[in-house]
Order: structure tokens, then C-alpha cells, then sequence
């Protein structure tokens, strides 16, 4: 009876947690973005440490309060839609696949990795994001125009503050990488999710799962190969074609820079001085983020060429 209680009174926790801290983003105006980003924290962190049907309970319980301070802000449905499709069900399907294990030739246990959970979510999205430009190809009609007339409205309802100039000023910086910078910042989301939340549980004991090194990441081999794919789109393709190209490109930029800081992870490891090499290289994607996009063909390069293998960095296999 006691655990019932402690679960139920986490599950609520954890679903308000989840609920302010999205709701901060349109209570307080676009200024206060950051608490944003970890959202998808304490819904992982229930969903890890204590079950699927806990993460389940944390998600419907976020969404009842979302709808609340919807109303009270007089808001329309975009808020509960946006924290029902950008977190609870990506997260759920996340945990669901997080806590698969198989046991392997040699007769261990293997983990589901991370970033194969995330090649999932995003084999969803490139997918639906192709059926559509291909169906406004056949109608002959503007992707960035149609970005555009969604954006205005859009933007306009959830920042209102921002005013008519600021708007159309953004509308306008947003329509070259819409919807490819929407997905970008989604995957970067749930990745802070997924770290933020096995460091929380395994700092408190109750990690149930082994957490992946940085230098252990891989991804499926269709990422790099869509990547190129969406880089050649963006090189030869027409006006539409270019346009998914490049906002598929960016997608694809998280998941592959993801494997290139791991290979600097690597490099780090080998040196008598790990942490401060990966500050500095962090440091440097902080001040410099173009420089993202070089790790990130980094990636392409050493999960296609097995670079890490080639110069004596493959990984162990073990994870901590």
C-alpha cells in the first residue's frame, strides 16, 4: 500500500513537473524557453524508473494540467497538442523501447540503444514529411509559401507579445528551415530528456538499465545514408525537392552529430586530461554552432568508415 501511494504521489509529481515546465513557454513568452527543453525529463525519469504505466499516468496527467493553464490563459488547443505530440507520445514510445532487452550470442544482456530509439521517432517523421512534399509536388504548389501561411498564424497565436514586425521578421528567418528546425530541436529535446533522466536515476540508485557511453553511440545505417541523400537533394534537386533536402538534412544533423561528439568522447578518453578536452569541445559548439555540422560529417564518416575501429578507437561495448 505504501508503494502504491509513493508511485501515485510521483506520478503526480512528475506529471506537474513536466506540465509548469512546458507551460512556462507560454505563460512567460518566448523568453523563457530553457525550462522548456527539459520537459521530457521527469516524464522519462518516472517512465525509466518506475514503468511504463507510470509514464503513462505522468503523460495524461501533464496533459489534464496543460488544459488547465490552457484555459486559464485563455489559449487555444495548440499547447495540449504540441505537449501530447512533441513529448508524452514519443516519450512512452521511448521508454516502451528503452526497456527491451535480448540476450546475445555470447549469452549477455544487450540494451536497446538510444540513438536506434531515436532513428525510430525520426524514420516516422522523414517519412511523413516525404508523403506530404511529395503530395504538394503533384500540386504544383510552393513549399516555402505554404511554410509561410502557417507559420504567420501560427507564431502570431502563440506569441502574441512578439508584436506584428517581430513576427513577420521571424516567419521569415524560420521559413527556409521549417519544419526541419521544429524536428532538429524536438530530437535535441528528447535527447536532454533521455540523458537528464538516466543521470537523475542513476545519481538516486534507481537506474534499471545500463546508461550508453557518449564513444558507444551508433546509429542504424540509414541515417548517414539519408543524410547524403538529403544533401544531394539539396545540390540537385528542383525548388521542392531542395527544400526537403536541406530540411531533412537538418533533422538528420542531431542523431549524426550525436555519433561525432562520440568520437570525440573517444579521442577524449586517451588523453590524461578527458574532461577538459570535452569542455573545450562543447566550449567551442557553444560559441562556434556551425561547427556542428563538421562533427556531424565527423559522424557520417567514422559510422560509414568504421573510423573508430581504423585508428584504434573502437568502442568496448561495456557501458557504465
Amino acid at each position: 500500500m505504501q508503494g502504491t501511494t509513493k508511485h501515485f504521489a510521483l506520478t503526480l509529481a512528475a506529471g506537474a513537473a513536466a506540465a509548469l515546465l512546458f507551460a512556462a513557454l507560454f505563460a512567460l513568452g518566448i523568453g523563457a524557453v530553457a525550462p522548456l527543453t527539459l520537459t521530457g525529463v521527469p516524464l522519462m525519469a518516472a517512465g525509466l524508473g518506475l514503468g511504463l504505466l507510470v509514464a503513462i499516468g505522468v503523460g495524461l496527467t501533464g496533459l489534464v494540467l496543460v488544459f488547465g493553464i490552457a484555459m486559464l490563459f485563455a489559449l487555444s488547443s495548440e499547447p495540449i497538442v504540441l505537449f501530447a505530440g512533441l513529448f508524452v507520445v514519443p516519450v512512452i514510445f521511448a521508454i516502451q523501447q528503452l526497456q527491451r532487452t535480448r540476450t546475445s550470442s555470447l549469452d549477455y544482456i544487450e540494451w536497446h540503444p538510444p540513438l536506434n530509439v531515436m532513428a525510430w521517432l525520426l524514420a516516422g517523421v522523414l517519412v511523413a514529411m516525404s508523403v506530404f512534399v511529395m503530395m504538394v509536388i503533384q500540386g504544383n504548389t510552393d513549399l516555402p509559401f505554404m511554410a509561410r501561411s502557417f507559420l504567420q498564424p501560427f507564431v502570431t497565436g502563440v506569441f502574441p507579445e512578439l508584436g506584428f514586425h517581430r513576427t513577420r521578421e521571424l516567419v521569415q528567418v524560420l521559413t527556409p528551415i521549417f519544419p526541419g528546425a521544429v524536428v532538429t530541436v524536438w530530437l535535441l529535446m528528447l535527447a536532454i530528456a533521455t540523458a537528464g533522466a538516466l543521470t537523475l536515476l542513476r545519481f538516486y540508485g534507481a537506474l534499471k538499465r545500463p546508461a550508453t557511453r557518449m564513444e558507444d553511440l551508433r546509429v542504424p545505417l540509414w541515417i548517414p545514408a539519408a543524410f547524403c541523400l538529403s544533401v544531394l537533394f539539396v545540390v540537385y534537386g528542383d525548388f521542392n525537392l531542395a527544400y526537403l533536402g536541406q530540411n531533412a538534412a537538418l533533422a538528420l544533423l542531431v542523431p549524426m552529430f550525436l555519433v561525432g561528439a562520440g568520437t570525440f568522447h573517444a579521442i577524449a578518453r586517451r588523453t590524461p586530461i578527458t574532461y577538459l578536452v570535452i569542455a573545450v569541445f562543447y566550449g567551442f559548439m557553444i560559441v562556434f554552432p556551425p561547427l556542428t555540422a563538421l562533427v556531424a560529417l565527423i559522424g557520417v564518416a567514422d559510422q560509414t568508415l568504421d573510423l573508430r575501429r581504423r585508428i584504434g578507437l573502437h568502442p568496448t561495448g561495456q557501458e557504465v
